[in-house]
Order: structure tokens, then sequence, then C-alpha cells
């Protein structure tokens, strides 16, 4: 499949790009920029066309899949014109502003026949795997923390109008964990922003806790307003497992998972993985197969999961 690449981001650059010239499944890849691009902006072995401007990439490219990766506020439009140019549509996360935006764009692709889906990677990654199995499948509490330091004063995520805020950016984190380990809506939905920027306002730290009848519960602290961390922790009847760069972690980084079974302590390493081209793979084998609702259903889950936080935290 070829694949058109909106936006020459700083994730697209470092991590989409080398993920998509790795697949078998993508033919070329090619890139749209407002900023000037040379052929070598794309990836070796895989080079399509550099475009410079989104509209006419739409107009003209021949590539089947969009991925946007463009400032959070130009998401919902590109992927509505993708979606409108019968493309199937990726979107980085965040996806959309609002849940009523991501339930529009959803029935809009379902109408369609196409793919909708948002990049959330992490899941993707060996060590996901090899954490739920070591709980057995059976997860009853989970930590987790997502940190980073403050951004420089004119990043975007500084900017509620440009989509920015920890809520909107690191909210979708927060409602994906819960879906992977719980696999249904919570019960019950506690958020509150801990810190916002001194000047914009903006939030830049929530915690949030979710919770079921059943005794499972998510809890959480998200931010860029501290020293780095970035960790998971997961409890189980039989076993608990912790380790760090759950969310982010480089594609030749072999982690390290701590286990412990009745109060003993082991060590497990899963092997190294690259987390986007892992998503990728499986995508497009799902839009070969045409079988991608599992993709715009977890859109959907965590939209719906985010609101509530969103709400709850009074950001709505």
């Amino acid at each position: 499949m070829k694949v058109l690449v909106l936006g020459h981001s700083s994730i697209a650059s470092r991590r989409v790009l080398p993920a998509l010239s790795r697949l078998d499944g993508v033919e070329t890849v090619d890139l749209a920029s407002r900023r000037p691009l040379s052929p070598e902006d794309l990836p070796g072995g895989k080079r399509g066309r550099p475009f410079d401007g989104y509209a006419r990439a739409i107009a003209e490219s021949e590539a089947g899949l969009v991925y946007v990766s463009l400032v959070n506020s130009l998401h919902a439009e590109w992927a509505e014109k993708a979606l409108r140019s019968g493309r199937h549509v990726v979107v980085d996360k965040p996806a959309f502003p609002t849940l009523e935006v991501t339930e529009r764009l959803a029935e809009e692709a379902g109408k369609a026949g196409l793919c909708l889906a948002e990049a959330i990677v992490f899941t993707d990654h060996p060590q996901i795997e090899a954490a739920t199995e070591a709980l057995g499948g059976a997860a009853t509490r989970v930590s987790a923390m997502f940190s980073v330091p403050p951004f420089a004063a004119d990043k975007f995520r500084n900017f509620p109008e440009l989509g920015g805020g920890a809520l909107y950016d690191l909210g979708p984190y927060a409602a994906t964990t819960s879906r992977l380990f719980f696999g249904y809506p919570p019960e019950t939905v506690a958020c509150s922003v801990l810190s916002r920027h001194p000047e914009t306002g903006v939030d830049t730290a929530f915690a949030v806790m979710t919770a079921d009848g059943g005794g499972r519960s998510m809890s959480g602290l998200f931010g860029f307003d501290t020293e780095y961390q970035n960790w998971l922790t997961a409890l189980g009847p039989e076993a608990a497992v912790n380790f760090e760069r759950a969310y982010t972690i480089p594609p030749d980084m072999e982690n390290t998972v701590a286990v412990s079974r009745k109060n003993v302590r082991e060590t497990m390493t899963p092997p190294a993985g690259d987390s986007f081209e892992l998503f990728f793979g499986r995508l497009l084998a799902a839009i070969e197969a045409n079988r991608w609702n599992d993709f715009t259903a977890a859109l959907l889950d965590d939209a719906r999961l985010l609101a509530r936080m969103r709400r709850q935290a009074g950001e709505d």
C-alpha cells in the first residue's frame, strides 16, 4: 500500500518514516509539509513524492493510507479531508478535540468503508504482551506515571488553541491503559488538574483514577512539569509486574520487566521492538483483510473515557 504522511513533525521524522520504510506492506511513502522538503526527507527504499502543502498532497498523492502528524488542532480538519478523498486514515495521538468530533468522523469512515485509527502504539511493544502474560490476564490494580520536563515556551502543547494541555495530549495514554488491562469502560472516573502553565493557563499535569464494582482500578499521574518519569505497575491475584519506559521506548532497547509471585521477585527481558513498525504492520494487515473494526472501536472507547476525564477535571 502507498502511504501519505501529512506533516514533517519530529515524531514522523524520528519514528514514523523509518518504521514505514521497513514494512513489506508499504510500497512508497509520500510526505507533505508546509516547509520546504527535499527527496532526502523521505525514507530510503520507499521514497515517494514530497509535497509542498497538505491540500496538494490530498489532491495528487496515489496513497491509499494517510497518516496525519500535525499540530493537534489540525487533526480533525485534515483527517476529514483525507477520509472524504476515499483514503484510510491514521491520526497521531491525541486524535480529535472532542468526543462529538470523534464519533462524527468514525461514522463518516464507517459509511465510506474506511479505517479510522489513532496511533497509540505502546500497546504493540513486546513488553506489554510479556507483562500481561505474566499477570495471567487478571490485573486488578494498575498504577502509572508518565511525566516529562516542561516544554519550551513556544511549543504548541503550551497553547490551548493549538490542542495543547496535558489532559488532551497525554490523556490518551491513561485511557488506553485502562482499556488495555480491564477491557471495558470503568464505572467511576475521578480526574483533577494538578498544575497550569503560568502564562497560557493550559493544564500541565493531571491525576486520574478509574474503578469498577469488581474492585479493579487504574490510577495515574501524567504531565509535563516534572523530572522524566515513565513507568507502569500492574497487580493481580497471583502476580505483580513493574517496568520503566512503559509508554515510549527506543526501538533497540531490551527492557527489564520485574515480576513478583508469592513475594519472590524475578526479572524477564522481552525482546526489543519498534512500536510504530509493529502498530503499522498490524494496521496494514487489518486493512488488507478488511477487518479494521477493532481500531475504530479502540479510538471511540478511549475518546469516551477521555471525555469523562475532562468533565471530571472541569476542562470540558
